[in-house]
């Protein structure tokens, strides 16, 4: 009997986190306007910029190119869920655990941004416009830069997911001994209604901060918790076979699609993206080459999230005035950000046996 079929082993999560960062990567490459693919619909939703979309791959344009540009977000459910799985096995009986707990997690969160603040603020120096910018930057390693949004927010915007991240380290800390299955469904109904009715009624700064911070994304944490609190996973049942596997991928993908047209079915696009990316690991992981490629992005999908931003302002800088083919560029920017990576991975490392006392691997 094949037991990677039934629980969210750490094969399973670092080959779900494989396929999401690399959505993610490609994402936030090729949604800026240089390339002139359809604008995203991730925080709000805009019909023109769906309409756009749809036109752009009904006309025979670059399918993935618009897919990506458009929908290549759906990455950002797939961590959330898995930092839900995570934390339903921290369980705390005295009050030192909760501030130890809450101390570690935002240590790790600190030393990985640290440096790409640092980047950029020496970006922002060698521009001449430091100041403007210079209490921004500083912001994001608070991790509650998100309650600020739009105000404070500064290119890169990539790493408002980490004070998404450390909210839900708080959130549990604090709440996760009351937040069993009923209340937590209860409340993620309750936030995905006022996640419609922002969007509705069009209130852009309201939304924004509620779409940045833990409120926009608390269903796909609750379904990760309320996942990591049962003893099996049915995604992970062995009585499903690769047909029905492939079905249930093509359906899922054409759902996806199809609910990206409308806001009413937008507003629920993380839950299927969640279903669609579990099912996408599924049929990975019964290729062995694959699922080790996956997995082998997975155990980096921490410094990549935060290197693919400079690797990307390398490539836009330096390389793209003399590219003009996409998977030129494309490869260059995925060429800098494994570089990048592996010498990141190693002061991350570094640092964190220091901070920590322990090695994290």
């Amino acid at each position: 009997m094949d037991n990677r079929r039934y629980l969210l082993s750490r094969d399973n999560s670092m080959v779900l986190r494989g396929v999401a960062i690399l959505f993610i990567m490609l994402h936030n490459f090729l949604h800026i306007s240089i390339f002139g693919f359809s604008e995203e619909n991730e925080m709000a939703f805009s019909s023109s910029n769906a309409m756009s979309f749809f036109d752009a791959i009904s006309s025979g344009a670059g399918f993935w190119g618009e897919f990506f540009s458009h929908l290549g977000w759906i990455g950002v459910p797939v961590f959330v869920f898995l930092t839900g799985y995570g934390v339903s096995h921290s369980e705390f009986t005295e009050n030192s655990e909760i501030i130890e707990y809450i101390r570690r997690n935002y240590l790790k969160l600190f030393a990985l941004l640290l440096p790409a603040v640092f980047f950029f603020g020496g970006i922002d120096f060698l521009k001449g416009n430091i100041w403007p910018d210079l209490f921004k930057r500083i912001s994001y390693l608070t991790m509650m830069v998100n309650f600020a949004y739009p105000v404070l927010n500064c290119n890169p915007g990539v790493y408002w997911y980490f004070g998404l991240t450390f909210q839900f380290y708080l959130l549990w800390a604090f709440l996760g001994k009351r937040m069993n299955g009923k209340k937590m469904l209860m409340w993620s109904v309750i936030l995905l209604l006022v996640l419609f009715c922002l969007s509705a009624y069009e209130f852009p700064v309201s939304l924004s901060i509620f779409r940045h911070c833990f409120t926009g994304w608390f269903p796909v944490f609750a379904i990760g918790v309320w996942m990591g609190k049962r003893k099996y996973n049915w995604f992970y049942s062995n009585y499903i076979s690769i047909w029905k596997e492939l079905l249930l991928f093509m359906a899922l993908f054409g759902l996806i699609l199809l609910m990206s047209r409308w806001m009413v079915t937008w507003v629920f696009i993380p839950i299927i993206a969640l279903a669609w990316f579990i099912v996408m690991e599924m049929l990975l992981m019964r290729t062995r080459y694959l699922s080790d490629v996956f997995r082998w992005i997975g155990e980096f999908s921490a410094c990549v999230f935060v290197c693919h931003p400079i690797a990307r302002y390398l490539e836009l800088k330096f390389f793209a005035p003399h590219f003009s083919m996409l998977i030129v560029n494309v490869g260059i920017y995925a060429a800098l950000t494994v570089v990048i990576v592996l010498m990141y991975n190693m002061y991350y490392q570094w640092v964190l046996g220091r901070l920590l006392n322990k090695r994290i691997k």
